[in-house]
């Protein structure tokens, strides 16, 4: 006992100092100090601990997320990061057993690039894009099952993946894809008609989404298949602006230094927004035969004067 006292008494930081020595001693310590000084230590060590277990597995982490106007859009590549886009037409609880979709309509689709000359006027370059009907492969076997529940088998998907879209029509160059449901055959319109009236048919729109979860460090980022479409209207010429921008993220996680602005960010493309307009065809309209008279709707997906930041900055170790 009294070598616990005398070892209390040693390591009491807490004593006070003399001015003269007392009993071969300069400070007067007690048992008291020391152990209130083991309890500090314990204490420091356990909150220490509590902290350092976050800070260890990287969860101390803030968040810069925003989206800013650009002056002029930048390049989207719609299918960078394996992501892929599907288009087709389908009808719900399909009463007429004798025709499908498939029967009457058709869906293709055009790359179209505008160049603009020195005088002020464009050259308009138009290019059929080759489909085909959708496969695993197309969207890298990420999503089999969704794939399965939504019919993309169905649908149509582009061969080149190699485009891409960016510009509005007043930039030197404005590019972009255009898809179109259409009658197979002029002498069906009223066919068609009938269809519609009958059946709930939409024009289906596939993209490849993004799912957010920072909390992940090493995948932050998951995909997953999304769907917009346009409701088919026999009285209806429908046209859609689809817009896609660019995400960029960044990842400071250098433990012992400040972030380096030399780290290329992570770019991936996303949906950012749609506009849609309308015009009347009406009613017999093989016989009025109005423009465009045999056209359904019409999809066009272009770049967008927007992007996304997202920076996650982690905790330094001597903010820790």
């Amino acid at each position: 006992m009294k070598t616990i006292k005398s070892f209390l008494r040693t390591i009491d930081i807490f004593g006070i100092t003399f001015a003269f020595k007392y009993k071969q001693k300069e400070r007067y310590q007690t048992v008291f100090g020391g152990f209130i000084l083991i309890l500090f230590l314990i204490l420091v060590i356990v909150v220490g601990i509590y902290y350092f277990i976050p800070f260890s597995k990287r969860r101390n982490f803030t968040i810069v997320y925003y989206t800013m106007n650009l002056a002029a859009t930048e390049e989207v590549n719609l299918f960078q990061s394996e992501s892929n886009i599907a288009v087709g037409v389908e009808c719900e609880d399909n009463k007429n057993e004798r025709l499908s979709p498939n029967d009457l309509l058709e869906v293709y689709g055009n790359y179209v690039l505008y160049v603009k000359n020195l005088n002020d006027t464009y050259n308009k370059i138009t290019k059929n894009v080759a489909i085909h009907n959708c496969n695993y492969n197309d969207f890298f076997n990420k999503n089999d099952r969704q794939f399965d529940y939504l019919g993309i088998k169905n649908f149509k998907c582009l061969d080149n993946r190699r485009d891409t879209v960016q510009g509005i029509f007043t930039d030197q160059i404005f590019s972009y894809f255009e898809f179109t449901v259409s009658a197979k055959n002029d002498s069906v319109l009223s066919e068609i008609d009938r269809f519609l009236f009958e059946n709930d048919c939409k024009f289906q729109f596939i993209y490849s989404d993004i799912i957010i979860d920072l909390d992940n460090y090493k995948n932050p980022f998951s995909q997953y298949l999304n769907e917009m479409f346009i409701q088919l209207n026999p009285t209806l010429f429908i046209k859609r602006n689809i817009y896609f921008m660019n995400q960029y993220f960044t990842n400071d996680d250098y433990l012992m230094f400040v972030f380096e602005d030399s780290n290329k960010p992570d770019s991936k493309t996303l949906y950012s927004r749609y506009e849609e307009y309308s015009l009347y065809m009406g009613l017999g309209r093989n016989e009025t035969k109005p423009h465009n008279y045999a056209k359904y709707a019409k999809i066009y997906i272009r770049a967008d004067l927007k992007k996304t930041i997202i920076k996650r900055k982690y905790q330094k170790f001597m903010e820790f």
